[in-house]
């Protein structure tokens, strides 16, 4: 159970302000995955939560009539990364929503959450720097639009007053058309990891490609709160597109980054490393400009396991909804492995203790839950989540699966299943139904990946005794002979 003191689900983004004005003390909650772990840690341990996650409002991109591009701050990761709008016009900020933790990570988090939680490392947030993005808010006064670099006021604190919410990203036309970027993330692992440092690169090249008419430099990690290096940008802006200029360009950085020791990486390094990631990413923004390519890469056409669409949610108008923090429990109704559900659930309990407790479906392992060992993983409307992280409120009118849901009437295993034992894909087994499950979601696009894009399909989840190998083994193989059944057919 998570130490709450009370869930008030909002219906609208007014009801949200008046929920949070009623209860002045409440925190938001949207995707849960910095929230819930932050207080399994303990840090914020007796809150009270409101949450917006069921806010379908809130969710999608579009373009509006002038040409901006409106992003819902609850969009998810994973849809900003395959997003059409996205991949045509600012396909660097879905290169940089595709480092964002792991898969799992990626289809819970929520890019206003990443946003408002004023982290110098968020992934989203430099780019959104280099991308002149606006942020949209909206309380009792009611609408107000800030650019970004306002919105962050020190580390770990942004410009959102009492009651209000995040309630729209806008990325204005003249600040992405003509535009090409690149963004790069270091960290110590390729994913599930924080940014040791990260670089976001702008560039608008004349229409001879030989000046550089505009350039955008951005970092996270390289000060309290993301930043703009615009020494930097002053350096190279309105002179010759060469080698040279870059290496000036590159040199420059040292005047606006002001990074710190830590554990990740010493000052020295992040110095060291903010000159050699602008020169990398202002070199690749250059080439994309200079051949006229779209926005869109390879990279990000073939990051989706499922298409551009945003799902809905469960509409959380009905009576079952949370109304005070005088009732702990909530009327939920769902359909599980192909079963119509009804239960009464606790709202402090994540999911995965509802699978367990309720329905003793007991492949979903408690593991860290803290969102990082995979090894709660079930599939919610097609989609791979971490159940540790994901609240049993929120699965009302949801489609649940588990790894019992794959085996047939008779317990016969499905192709997966058979696939890790032949492979010898497990050892303990601990973990093994979570990457399972991940597997499924891959299977299930129907798409044939290579063996690096399975790896960083299944990078949300840590085994420690089998070996990885022998499991991209059994999903490679479980997905070329499911390819070749349906090309025969």
């Amino acid at each position: 159970m998570y130490d709450m003191k009370a869930l008030y689900e909002a219906r609208s983004v007014e009801h949200a302000i008046r929920l949070l004005q009623e209860h002045p003390q409440a925190q938001i909650i949207a995707g849960g995955s910095d929230v819930l772990v932050q207080m399994r840690e303990g840090k914020r341990a007796g809150a009270e939560l409101v949450s917006i996650y069921g806010l379908e409002e809130l969710r999608g991109v579009s373009m509006e009539k002038d040409g901006t591009i409106r992003i819902g701050p609850l969009t998810s990761f994973s849809h900003i990364t395959r997003d059409p709008l996205i991949r045509k016009y600012i396909g660097v900020l879905g290169e940089a929503a595709d480092l964002v933790g792991g898969p799992q990570i990626r289809n819970i988090g929520t890019i206003g959450g990443n946003i408002c939680n004023g982290v110098t490392s968020a992934d989203s947030a430099s780019t959104l720097f280099a991308w002149d993005a606006v942020i949209e808010l909206t309380g009792p006064e009611g609408v107000r639009r800030i650019p970004i670099r306002d919105f962050y006021i020190r580390a770990g604190k942004v410009d959102l007053r009492p009651a209000e919410i995040q309630t729209g990203i806008l990325i204005r036309r003249e600040s992405y058309e003509g535009y090409q970027g690149h963004y790069i993330k270091y960290a110590m692992r390729n994913a599930m990891d924080i940014a040791a440092l990260g670089c976001s690169v702008n560039v608008k090249l004349s229409d001879d490609r030989k000046t550089f008419t505009d350039i955008r430099i951005a970092y996270g990690v390289a000060g309290p709160v993301p930043m703009r290096a615009v020494h930097a940008e002053a350096a190279g802006r309105g002179l010759p597109v060469t080698e040279d200029r870059i290496e000036k360009i590159s040199s420059t950085v040292l005047e606006d980054v002001t990074p710190r020791d830590s554990w990740r990486a010493s000052k020295a390094f992040r110095e060291h490393i903010s000159k050699v990631l602008c020169k990398r990413a202002l070199a690749e923004a250059v080439k994309r400009a200079e051949s006229g390519a779209a926005q869109e890469t390879e990279q990000e056409e073939k990051a989706g396991i499922r298409d551009g669409n945003i799902r809905g949610c469960a509409d959380d108008s009905g009576d079952n909804s949370i109304q005070t923090g005088n009732s702990r429990y909530k009327l939920i109704r769902c359909r599980i492995n192909g079963v119509d559900r009804e239960a009464v659930v606790d709202v402090r309990a994540s999911l995965t203790e509802m699978l367990r407790n309720d329905y003793s479906l007991t492949s979903v392992k408690k593991g860290c839950e803290v969102g990082e060992c995979g090894a709660c993983n079930v599939i919610i409307d097609g989609e791979c989540y971490n159940s540790c992280i994901y609240l049993a409120a929120w699965a009302d009118g949801k489609e649940i699966r588990t790894l019992e849901g794959l085996m047939g009437p008779n317990g016969e295993l499905s192709d997966i299943q058979q696939a890790f034992i032949d492979e010898a894909a497990v050892q303990c087994g601990f973990c093994t139904p979570g990457v399972i499950m991940s597997a499924v979601e891959i299977l299930e696009s129907g798409k044939e990946y290579t063996r690096d894009e399975l790896r960083k399909l299944l990078s949300g989840h840590l085994c420690r005794c089998t070996g990885y190998e022998n499991i991209l083994n059994a999903v490679e193989k479980t997905m070329r002979k499911r390819l070749a059944a349906e090309n025969s057919g």
